[in-house]
This record gives C-alpha cells, structure tokens and sequence, in this order.
C-alpha cells in the first residue's frame, strides 16, 4: 500500500481559455493572485520559464507574519493554451522538485468561459494533513478574483461592465 494522495478540483472561470492560460504563465498575473488566503506572492520573487524543462520558482509571503514559504515547479509540458504538467515540490526542498509531485492543469474552452482541471497526485499524507488541497482551493478563489478584475478592465467603454 502507498502514502501518495491525490485529488482534482474543477472551477470553471468566466474567461476565456487564453486569458487562465496566460495567468499561470505571465510572472506579472502569478503576482496577482498565487497564494493561498493570507500570503501574497511579491513579483520579485518569482522566476518562470514556461517550457517543456523549464523551472517556476517563487516565495511566498504571510500577509500576517512575514513567513516565506518558497515553492518550485518544473515544467514537464507546455501545451499552450490547452494544458500545463508540472513537478512540484510545494513543501519539500524547492530546489529539488519530487518527482512523485506530479500536478497536471488543463484548459477547456467553453465558449467564452473555461474549465480549469487542477489534479495532483504523489503528494503525502503529512502534505495532506498541512491543508494542500484547501491550500489550492484557496489560490484559485484568488485567480477568480484576479480573472474578473481583467474581464472588468477589458469591458468596452459605455458597457454595463463585468460579467455575469
């Protein structure tokens, strides 16, 4: 028997597939909204080179405390704007992914809104106990956030603004 865990969660964003894609690729989007509910991500502590090998690394900040909780990724597969594998190693060393840290996000284009699909599997259940999957849960109500406040600012003037 094996202590890997997984789960996926499902959000589907009132934008289009393009836009969810360029904010998890666009250091200046990432700033915006990864973090989970009370740490923010500062811009110049995020490094990211989207490609297939390529590393996005980050720290971040406790709103509260200051806490640096640093992260590391390495890209598997850039499948633009369909779909993003990445290593992670959230909670582990993050210079040295875990290649049992396996998270897979792909882009379903709905016609003018998208479906988001966050699975991750190999996690542990000591990562499990430290509130991952909230965690992600939480980062994702803050991309929401980040995808509306775009939508508003690309409303056409004179336009009713936002959307439903």
């Amino acid at each position: 028997m094996t202590d890997e865990r997984q789960f996926t969660i499902t959000r589907v964003f009132d934008a289009p597939r393009e836009a969810v894609f360029r904010a998890w690729v666009d250091p200046d989007q990432i700033a915006r909204w990864f973090g989970p509910k009370g740490v923010h991500t500062p811009r110049d502590r995020i490094s990211i080179d989207p490609r297939p090998g390529g590393a996005w690394r980050l720290v971040m900040i406790g709103d509260d405390d200051g806490g640096e909780y640093p992260a590391a990724f390495v890209y598997r597969e850039v499948v633009e704007p369909e779909r993003l594998v990445l290593i992670s190693s959230l909670l582990a060393d993050p210079h040295t992914p875990d290649e049992r840290s396996l998270i897979t996000v792909t882009f379903a284009d709905l016609g003018g809104a998208t479906e988001m699909t966050f699975h991750a599997r190999g996690y542990t259940a000591a990562e499990e106990e430290a509130g991952l999957e909230a965690g992600w849960g939480s980062i994702f109500h803050k991309l929401a956030d980040h995808l509306a406040t775009i939508a508003a600012y690309d409303e056409p003037a004179g336009s009713a603004g936002g959307r439903e």
